[in-house]
């Protein structure tokens, strides 16, 4: 599956060609960066006539499901190059920012398997004896402390490759992590909608469709309120303030893009604010709960120091 870095890339290549006056079947064919099977087979299908969004619902795995629908939007309303440029955008922070949080994880979790490897050793030393040796006894004890951090991991890994609503719940009652899940819903949210409009989908369409590819049951709750503006044709900036699941700056920021006509620009500037917040909130994430996790791994080691030191002068009783 091609990185967010190789998508940004492909993305910004499809982009350009496309502005230059390049047919999309030939831009598929030419731009490099992600499967060349796939890419042929979708210009192969474009060629034989087949609509375009005929051809995204029969995509490739590794084109993401948001992503279709910002692209058959853009393809609809003549606004593809704009639309594959803002993609391209969004996928070079996302890519940073997973670099970014690897790199910062990468120390703390080493120092953690290092002391859960240590920690069974501990107790099997012995003042009087020495080490009583045993490669099963260390085995199981470094899987107890390990295994539970590798299904942990691996749980949030899939629940966050797949977009899965669960992680939002999840995440919802974690300190820290839940000022990230806000965010990042918000982030979402306001990128999809200015994308949306910039491609020229009207606003109650564009409204639909990002909550849609928005896995928070707060909007979903939301657009039920929006949907009898949207039918009286009002704008939907007269109630958003009333719904606690939009903060004070989303409503400014939404009023004034619909006050200035600039509400696509507005958007996608607020997309990127609360980026960088959600961000913020994952990169504290990523110091805190490591850390903790540590001076766990330590004071279990210094108690097992204690435990065999009291046992031996009989002065510790544990």
């Amino acid at each position: 599956m091609p990185s967010h870095k190789a998508l940004s890339n492909w993305y910004a290549q499809l982009g350009q060609h496309l502005e230059a006056g390049m047919p999309l079947p030939e831009t598929l064919r030419v731009c490099q960066g992600v499967s060349e099977q796939d890419r042929s087979r979708m210009a192969d299908q474009l060629e034989q006539g087949r609509p375009f969004r005929e051809v995204m619902s029969h995509a490739p795995k590794w084109l993401p499901r948001a992503d279709r629908q910002f692209l058959l939007a853009g393809a609809e309303t003549g606004a593809l190059p704009q639309t594959l440029q803002n993609l391209s955008d969004r996928h070079a922070t996302i890519g940073a920012t997973q670099l970014k949080l690897a790199i910062g994880l990468a120390y703390p979790l080493f120092v953690i398997h290092i002391g859960a490897l240590l920690l069974p050793v501990v107790g099997m030393i012995d003042l009087e004896d020495g080490l009583d040796w045993s490669p099963i006894a260390w085995l199981v004890g470094s899987l107890r402390l390990l295994l539970p951090l590798w299904l942990g991991l691996a749980l949030l890994g899939y629940l966050a490759q797949t977009r899965h609503p669960a992680l939002d719940y999840l995440l919802r009652w974690i300190p820290i992590l839940r000022s990230y899940s806000r965010s990042q819903s918000l982030a979402d949210l306001a990128y999809a909608l200015g994308t949306f409009i910039a491609a020229g989908i009207p606003v109650p369409s564009a409204w639909r469709l990002a909550i849609k590819l928005t896995p928070d049951t707060r909007f979903n709750q939301a657009l039920d309120r929006l949907e009898p503006c949207f039918a009286q044709g009002r704008d939907p900036s007269s109630i958003l303030a009333e719904l606690k699941c939009f903060p004070g700056d989303f409503v400014a920021f939404y009023k004034s893009g619909v006050e200035s006509s600039k509400l696509d620009a507005n958007l996608l500037s607020l997309g990127k604010r609360y980026q960088e917040r959600a961000n913020h909130a994952m990169t504290l994430a990523a110091v805190i709960y490591p850390t903790v996790i540590f001076l766990v791994l330590a004071a279990m080691i210094v108690i097992s120091v204690l435990r065999m030191y009291g046992s031996y002068l009989d002065i510790f009783q544990f």
